[in-house]
């Protein structure tokens, strides 16, 4: 049986010898909380200074790579992955997984996620950043990104729908089920996070609740043909409105934002009225 924590001191040790660029180290995901199960991937975080992150990202795994090689596996990347940095995977035979994230501080995601990196090494420039990131976690910024991304989910959702691309909307449709599982979480006081909130459900134990349910039984539509997929796509929209209306404050910068947040969706809908 594997030791993730023997991997993550393997390869934390060698970057600390052998990456001049390299400022800390740390477990990021379910083993940085002590939540991880045998079925867990190792997450590795590495905070390099700034710089081109891509080419500091493949050559980390130029060093890190024949650390963990073996006979069976495969390796993608190094990629951008949103919300993450900078990935490199590692996928082996028996079904365990090591992701390599780089970042930088000018890059790093701005997401609740970060502030629960446990560091290996470098914990002084970690925590400068993650308290960096913390000062940017407003309930204004929050809000904000969370009103763009329904906006911006509607918005794809009713384009492709327009245009008859089903496939293309199913796809959208599920991240919107993510963003509206992300309101629910945050209505909930949870951190709003679309990468993680369809994993938090079960982990967290919300099946039972209401708006979670509203969620599931609109997401049940996404297997339908373009009349049920309109379907979802107008619950997913009500359920992340609400949320939003009530996670707004009564300010009138609020209200405001309200109601551009329902102008911008007028156009969208009008796309899809006109193929009815």
């Amino acid at each position: 049986m594997r030791n993730p924590n023997h991997i993550a001191e393997l390869l934390s040790d060698k970057i600390q010898r052998a990456c001049s660029n390299a400022l800390a180290v740390a477990i990021g995901g379910s083993h940085s909380t002590a939540q991880q199960d045998d079925q867990s991937d190792l997450d590795l975080v590495v905070l390099l200074e700034d710089g081109p992150l891509i080419d500091q990202s493949a050559e980390l795994a130029r060093v890190l790579l024949p650390l963990i090689e073996e006979p069976v596996q495969l390796v993608g990347g190094p990629s951008w992955k949103e919300g993450f940095g900078c990935r490199t995977s590692v996928l082996y035979g028996d079904g365990f997984k090591v992701e390599i994230f780089a970042v930088t501080a000018d890059a790093a995601p701005v997401v609740d996620r970060v502030l629960r990196w446990k560091p290996l090494w470098g914990s002084r420039p970690l925590h400068a950043l993650q308290q960096s990131v913390q000062a940017r976690l407003t309930r204004e910024r929050i809000l904000a990104k969370a009103r763009f991304d329904t906006a911006y989910a509607h918005m794809s959702v009713c384009r492709h729908l327009a245009r008859g691309e089903l496939f293309a909307a199913r796809h959208v449709l599920t991240s919107f089920v993510a963003i509206a599982l992300a309101l629910r979480l945050h209505e909930l006081g949870r951190p709003y996070d679309t990468v993680t909130s369809y994993k938090r459900i079960v982990r967290d134990g919300l099946e039972g609740d209401a708006g979670v349910q509203a969620i599931e039984t609109a997401s049940q539509l996404l297997g339908g043909g373009a009349a049920a997929l309109r379907s979802c796509l107008q619950a997913l929209v009500d359920i992340s409105w609400r949320s939003l209306d009530a996670l707004g404050s009564s300010s009138e910068q609020a209200a405001r934002l309200q109601v551009q947040l329902r102008a911008i969706a007028q156009v969208p809908q009008s796309w899809l009225l006109a193929v009815t």
